[in-house]
């Protein structure tokens, strides 16, 4: 289910009744949020439809410990009751359960996937585990969720106290991206693909396995800025595949469900697909800060950039640089598609890559 139909099916819910018997009322969407009150007060609370969305894709049974590992503030008990009566709503519509009693089920959605099923991102991470050590690393693809206890990471960048430098950074990063900032300070923890934590040797980093949808022209951009205050670990190797207009015509723009194709690299990504006449769809449509047509494309190449530079944050202590795996890597490697790839040899290259762009041997743990 995209978050455009999630989105329209939620606005359909009123009330809310938690497992524990609290009700929560006056349920409606307003804009990006959803906005409700609990019984017996009266000011109105919100939730974010897309934090809420992705504990909705993302898991497959939930309760509120789950929840806060992708709900911001303390909402996640009536984060959860909306999406029990969100399944619940789904579920009668869909004729497969009788309407009485069901508001108290627990949410419950699909079994987990089988192993012939697991996702690309799935797959690197148990093939990393495997490598470094499961102790060590967390991530929700391997049922280890992220949440802003084990890191600080907020969707506005001054909440980071970085030095001047980076901040000046970050201003012409949002320039260029066209930002019209007005940043919140919910966390993005949960956005994190993995995170290691005190390794013997890797230490206390982010770990990013990035997809087609990561290597846009607005990545390329933060890519040239990030470039002028961090050392070149994948930059220039990043910046490559943003540039390959090949892969972004066959496995980016497709990705992003964009029809058209590049002619040439355009200068301005956002005026090009403007004019392309593309459907505006939750892939590339207007996001808060990001008011444009490739507004969703835009704030993922920020979000990017705060994960890159996590690590320069004084709330951040003890963390290193974070180490980036381009899908790409793998499939060029062996010239084929990652699901395709054996799982013993995801596993080298894993090696193979740490050791060429981090100097890091890890052979025998």
């Amino acid at each position: 289910m995209e978050q455009t139909e999630f989105k329209q099916k939620l606005s359909r819910i009123r009330t809310a009744t938690s497992i524990t018997g609290k009700k929560y009322h006056s349920i409606h969407i307003n804009g990006d949020s959803i906005h409700f009150i609990r019984e017996n007060k009266t000011n109105l609370e919100r939730i974010s439809v897309e934090e809420l969305y992705e504990l909705f894709t993302k898991e497959n049974s939930i309760n509120t410990a789950i929840a806060k590992s992708y709900i911001s503030g303390r909402v996640q008990s009536p984060a959860v009751a909306i999406l029990n009566q969100f399944n619940t709503i789904s579920t009668f519509s869909e004729g497969t359960r009788k309407a009485k009693g069901i508001v108290s089920l627990p949410f419950q959605r699909k079994k987990p996937p089988t192993i012939s099923k697991y996702s690309d991102e799935v797959t690197f991470f148990k093939a990393f585990s495997e490598v470094v050590g499961l102790e060590y690393l967390y991530s929700k693809s391997l049922g280890k969720p992220i949440n802003s206890r084990h890191i600080f990471l907020s969707k506005g960048y001054k909440d980071y106290l970085f030095k001047e430098e980076v901040n000046i950074c970050y201003l012409k990063i949002l320039k260029a991206l066209k930002s019209t900032f007005g940043f919140t300070s919910a966390s993005l923890s949960h956005y994190v693909d993995g995170l290691v934590i005190n390794h013997p040797i890797l230490e206390s980093r982010i770990i990013e396995f990035d997809e087609e949808q990561h290597f846009t022209p607005a990545r390329r951009e933060t890519l040239d800025f990030l470039s002028q205050i961090l050392r070149d670990n994948y930059f220039s190797q990043f910046r490559s595949i943003c540039i390959d207009k090949k892969y972004l015509d066959e496995f980016v723009l497709k990705k992003h469900r964009i029809k058209s194709k590049l002619q040439s690299l355009p200068t301005s990504f956002a005026e090009w697909l403007e004019k392309s006449n593309e459907t505006t769809s939750n892939y590339i449509g207007k996001k808060k800060s990001f008011e444009f047509l490739g507004g969703r494309i835009a704030q993922r190449a920020y979000y990017d950039c705060l994960r890159d530079t996590a690590h320069l944050s004084k709330k951040n202590r003890g963390l290193k640089e974070p180490f980036r795996f381009a899908k790409k890597t793998f499939e060029d490697k062996e010239n084929s598609k990652f699901a395709k790839i054996p799982y013993q040899r995801i596993k080298e290259i894993i090696i193979e890559e740490l050791k060429l762009n981090y100097s890091i041997s890890i052979n025998g743990i």
